[in-house]
């Protein structure tokens, strides 16, 4: 039992004649990989991929950032929409904590919960801090505009 933490990446994809080949090239292939193809709805050819991003286990305080920054404050374990901007602003937060740790408690604090984790500004929590960063770092510079993200926690 714990925080579990979840950020996806998503992309929908189309096999309808009027969009580009190179994506209904990418429905048949994700159709048939998956073994779709008989129960796929060709009058409705689409489809959703979803990847897990990063996942992080009890790292609080970011998990207290998104439902401050993302879910209005509501710590419901749904899943909630998050754009890029906000990512890169969660980054650049991170990215300030590791440069300036004095920091930590202001931009970045932790919070409390039913096995949330400890609350301390300790190694574990630099060291969740510094991977959020990098990971994020990645995933903005990596991941094709047209891929959508969105967190979810679970507890």
């Amino acid at each position: 039992m714990g925080l579990d933490m979840y950020l996806m990446a998503e992309k929908h994809i189309s096999g309808y004649s009027f969009t580009e080949p190179t994506e209904r090239e990418q429905y048949k292939t994700v159709i048939d990989t998956m073994g779709a193809t008989e129960i796929a709805n060709m009058d409705s050819p689409s489809a959703d991929i979803t990847v897990t991003a990063l996942y992080w286990r009890k790292q609080n305080a970011i998990h207290n950032w998104f439902v401050a920054n993302v879910q209005d404050g509501d710590d419901d374990c749904k899943k909630y929409y998050v754009s890029r901007e906000g990512l890169k602003a969660l980054r650049d937060i991170c990215v300030q904590v590791v440069q300036n740790k004095d920091k930590a408690e202001e931009l970045l604090p932790t919070t409390e919960g039913f096995f949330f984790g400890g609350t301390e500004y300790d190694e574990y929590y630099f060291e969740g801090i510094k991977e959020t960063a990098s990971r994020l770092t990645i995933l903005l510079n990596k991941t094709p505009e047209d891929w959508a993200f969105y967190y979810q926690s679970s507890w």
